[in-house]
């Protein structure tokens, strides 16, 4: 994949956004998905269109922007293809200018969305490669508004989710968030991790073998021992 460059303003500048229209393209560009998306509910492609509102909108003269809403996006006809980026598959939308990216600005509310994005997302550690360490933080900031749903959401709670599984990636044991000293340190050195991992997430030795992928566990014991004892073990120990 060539190299591209976050702009947010030069992308929105080659969108229309008339009120009550589609929203239609006024130069190349192209909306990329992982292909997972279609095996857990966050995308459907057939004669109508719909895919997760967490996806890059990119340029064809190579700058892009990430779309970050916890909804549906009803997209227009598009072609699509499939690319091969960082050892995983995407789907690419290619529209040429004239062409209706957005058949409606209105979108589709579905609360289960928060529940398939926080497991593929948070305790997979499946993140695209488009989402930065601030996107993450984020991708639930609109799910009350937008998909109806009666949990509570609060944003600390899902910045703390993000900073847990964003780890260095020279030693995935450590956290992302300790190592970085400069905003270049982050996007150099990052690397996700599953929330649901006993081998990278689970603190101290019991808590890596007293659970139910023992092996896991053990070989995570082995290779990453505790540096100090967790509250768990000293009252084991009395």
């Amino acid at each position: 994949m060539k190299t591209l460059k976050r702009d947010a303003e030069k992308v929105l500048s080659q969108l229309s956004d008339l009120p009550g229209k589609p929203v239609i393209a006024k130069s190349n560009l192209s909306i990329q998905i992982p292909v997972r998306f279609l095996e857990i509910d966050l995308a459907k492609i057939g004669s109508t269109t719909f895919i997760y509102g967490l996806f890059p909108i990119i340029l064809e003269t190579g700058e892009y922007a990430v779309m970050n809403v916890t909804a549906y996006w009803e997209l227009g006809k598009a072609v699509v293809d499939k690319v091969t980026v960082n050892e995983s598959e995407y789907y690419n939308f290619h529209f040429k200018a004239g062409d209706v990216v957005f058949r409606t600005k209105d979108l589709i509310k579905r609360s289960a969305l928060v529940f398939s994005a926080l497991k593929e997302f948070i305790f997979n550690g499946k993140i695209p490669w488009y989402v930065s360490y601030e996107d993450l933080g984020k991708f639930l900031d609109t799910a009350v508004k937008y998909t109806g749903t009666r949990a509570e959401i609060i944003p600390s709670v899902t910045e703390f989710m993000a900073a847990y599984i964003a780890r260095d990636k020279t030693n995935r044991i450590k956290f992302l968030r300790e190592t970085a000293k400069t905003k270049e340190d982050f996007n150099k050195n990052l690397a996700w991790v599953p929330m649901k991992s006993v081998f990278w997430s689970a603190p101290g030795t019991v808590n890596k073998i007293a659970g139910a992928y023992f092996q896991d566990g053990v070989v995570s014991a082995i290779v990453n021992p505790s540096e100090k004892t967790e509250k768990i073990e000293s009252i084991l120990r009395v």
